[in-house]
């Protein structure tokens, strides 16, 4: 079943050969983590004040299926400026004594990459992604049509990402229900949490959305990462360390143009947990900005 966006686990220290670039998940038993809200800009409502009421949960959903209708028809050219880093551990490893198991982490790997980025999708619906690498490791450099050469996580058509778990398609497909509200200025946001219906096979993106109250505008969603395609690699390291992987994906859409929403922002912490114990073994972080559009179009594709 195909996705809208895309993140991947690459087992080992640099570039697999990709087999595709949509996201789709599987039970893997994970646990979903909740997001922490940046620290002095949100702050959870006072337990005095009532969480949105559940008679405006349907609004809020039919407000964002409204967007996503309009998504899925848009006609889409942008450009903007990809800042990608990303730190690891490539050579972390178990060590065992006879009192307790502890994980020797190794040498600690950064890089950084700036991409000139393009995303384009026209009236057939087809989408092409291309990228001008511009400097690595702060070196500058001018490479068409490059690669992506994080080592460890991808991502692809973030643009597109609430289709996955708010189109018309996908509520039918879900249970919703508003876990907490957030305070950001003026702004009141909904947290709502979406499970797959009992019988829906979790075979696509599920996670939590953050809503803005007054007008449904989507701001951020954590994806729940359970399945992972080609989780492989991360179920390898967490037998490795005797642990359970804990993987955070969020997608942040914090710049708006004619009604549409852009990535600003893009996370993946990958973390193994024992008991107590949590090793953090990579982050890859992503920043958009600089847009420039020549098209953004949201009415009736034919």
């Amino acid at each position: 079943m195909a996705s809208v966006l895309g993140s991947r686990i690459r087992p080992g220290r640099r570039h697999i050969p990709s087999i595709g670039i949509l996201l789709f998940f599987f039970a893997a038993g994970l646990t979903v983590i909740a997001a922490v809200a940046d620290a002095g800009l949100r702050q959870a409502r006072p337990s005095g004040l009532p969480l949105a009421s559940a008679a405006e949960l349907p609004r809020l959903l039919e407000s964002a299926a409204g967007y996503c209708d309009r998504l899925s028809r848009s006609a889409l050219d942008f450009v903007c400026r990809e800042r990608i880093s990303e730190w690891s551990y490539p050579d972390a490893s178990l060590t065992r004594s006879r009192m307790m198991d502890s994980i020797r982490r190794g040498l600690k790997e950064s890089h950084s990459y700036l991409y000139d980025y393009q995303l384009i999708r026209d009236r057939g619906r087809s989408i092409r992604e291309s990228r001008t690498l511009l400097a690595e490791d702060k070196k500058k450099v001018h490479v068409p049509g490059a690669s992506l050469k994080t080592s460890m996580f991808w991502h692809a058509t973030i643009v597109m990402g609430p289709l996955g778990l708010l189109s018309r398609e996908r509520q039918a497909e879900h249970v919703y229900r508003i876990v907490r509200e957030i305070e950001e200025g003026q702004d009141r946001i909904a947290v709502i949490e979406a499970v797959p219906k009992p019988g829906v096979p979790a075979d696509h993106l599920v996670g939590t959305i953050w809503l803005r109250i007054r007008d449904a505008s989507i701001l951020k969603i954590e994806w729940d990462p359970s399945s992972i395609d080609n989780f492989s690699g991360v179920m390898k390291k967490a037998e490795r360390f005797r642990m359970t992987p804990r993987i955070i994906l969020t997608s942040e859409y914090g710049i708006e143009k004619n009604g549409i929403r852009f990535p600003s922002r893009y996370t993946v912490q990958e973390t193994y947990a024992r008991g107590v114990r949590r090793f953090q073994c990579s982050e890859t972080t992503v920043i958009y900005d600089q847009y420039k559009y020549f098209t953004v179009e949201t009415e009736v594709i034919y």
